[in-house]
């Protein structure tokens, strides 16, 4: 069996600071979003190898940082004014950002994106570390995510390969045995978010989908268009 089972939607779910007690002192958690319902809990190497394990998921693959707000967000993060208006336009809502791996940030590990370029020497090649984050717009019945005032280390909660959960009845067994703690706020959108690599946004603008959403890149290029002056160009 999993372990504790709290029905956020009731009247006695849980506020604010009794929602971060309760994820402080717990190791792996089941939570919602708005739009799946994913596994993890405080930014720890603890928590890393939990849902690495839980998952079945390779262990070299990045996983993403949860902000409960984006204020928080803004204050962890070095962000230019560019990319810091980037994700303005895009956050809080049912978004993934790579944004280039922040200097000095020791975990998580960074991830890896590919980038092909055209100069005067021909097609280079490159990677770029990077930090996936997601500043979800939190149902009602999980609003008191809002209020926590620390980040959660995230993934999906489904056996790597496997479709992403709505709802905690949708949770593989497996997966929700090793939890112990379930935060249960009723069913969500069911659709994975949308990642926007913006790794190199902060030098030239530029933008790619890695997996689409709930929104296509016509929605994208609409939401960073909001900068004046500013041409938002896709990769």
């Amino acid at each position: 069996m999993s372990g504790s089972r709290i029905d956020l939607a009731r009247p006695d779910g849980a506020d604010g600071p009794r929602l971060a007690g309760l994820l402080a002192s717990a190791r792996l958690v089941c939570f919602p979003t708005d739009t799946v319902y994913g596994v993890g809990g405080l930014v720890t190497p603890a928590v890393r190898e939990a849902v690495v394990a839980a998952k079945g998921r390779e262990a070299g693959k990045p996983l993403q940082v949860v902000y409960p707000t984006l204020e928080l967000l803004e204050a962890s993060l070095a962000l230019g004014p560019r990319l810091l208006g980037a994700v303005r336009r895009l956050l809080p809502g049912p978004f993934t950002l790579l944004l280039p791996y922040p200097p000095g940030l020791a975990f998580p590990p960074a991830g890896e994106v590919p980038h092909r370029t055209n100069g005067v020497w021909g097609v280079k090649e490159m990677k770029v570390a990077t930090l996936g984050v997601r500043v979800p717009a939190w149902p009602a019945a999980a609003r008191a995510f809002g209020e926590l005032p620390f980040p959660l280390l995230a993934s999906s909660a489904n056996p790597s390969g496997g479709s992403a959960p709505r709802s905690v009845d949708e949770v593989d067994g497996g997966l929700l045995a090793a939890c112990d703690l379930v935060l249960d706020a009723g069913q969500v959108s069911g659709e994975a978010s949308t990642i926007v690599d913006l790794s190199l946004y902060a030098s030239d603008g530029a933008w790619r989908i890695l997996r689409r959403g709930t929104i296509d890149e016509k929605g994208v290029a609409a939401l960073l268009a909001g900068a004046e002056g500013e041409e938002d160009t896709r990769t």
